[in-house]
């Protein structure tokens, strides 16, 4: 996956659960989440509300993984 796809992924889960994706998790976990979510949110108009907080918490994320 690319670093792309993987924070794609993460921002999907944080739209459908509030949270990031868990550490821990496979790759082709990260995958499904990637395509099965994006399908789940796809039309909603009310995600875009949902981001909040997702960047920050994502440059936590990676400043934690350095």
């Amino acid at each position: 996956m690319t670093s792309f796809q993987i924070k794609e992924a993460n921002r999907y889960y944080w739209i459908v659960k509030g949270r990031l994706i868990p550490d821990g998790w496979s790759e082709k976990d990260i995958m499904a989440i990637y395509e099965s979510y994006f399908a789940r949110i796809w039309g909603n108009h009310e995600a875009a509300s949902h981001q909040t907080g997702f960047e920050h918490a994502w440059l936590s994320r990676q400043k934690l993984d350095k």
